[in-house]
């Protein structure tokens, strides 16, 4: 595994596309994100994805590698190449917590 496969694969379009499709699927599904102020922004439509590309494609770079060796001309498309499993874990994993809320000394929350 290489550097250039991580790159390859976090601008690989069709595996862009579906890592954007679990990012919606999780904002607006799951239980456990979708009232974080990230799955807000995700449905609100005022977040860029490129961390999460990056994410996804450090996550699944040796399912990606195998593809492009195999001679798989569409590895970032393909769902025996890279499993929709794999990318909704790495998105999961890579999803980013609420900020911690800090209430200064003496002062009383809203």
């Amino acid at each position: 595994m290489s550097f250039n496969t991580v790159v390859d694969a976090a601008n690989d379009h069709e595996l862009q596309q579906r890592i954007t499709a679990s990012v919606q699927n999780e904002a607006l599904n799951n239980p456990d994100l979708k009232e974080t102020q990230f799955a807000a922004q995700v449905r609100n439509g005022f977040i860029n994805l490129t961390s999460m590309y990056w994410a996804v494609a450090n996550a699944v770079q040796a399912a990606y590698e195998g593809g492009v060796l195999s001679g798989r001309g569409a590895p970032g498309h393909d769902q025996d190449v890279v499993t929709d499993e794999s990318i909704v874990q790495a998105v999961i994993a890579a999803w980013p917590p609420d900020p911690e809320v800090i209430n200064p000394a003496g002062m009383m929350p809203r």
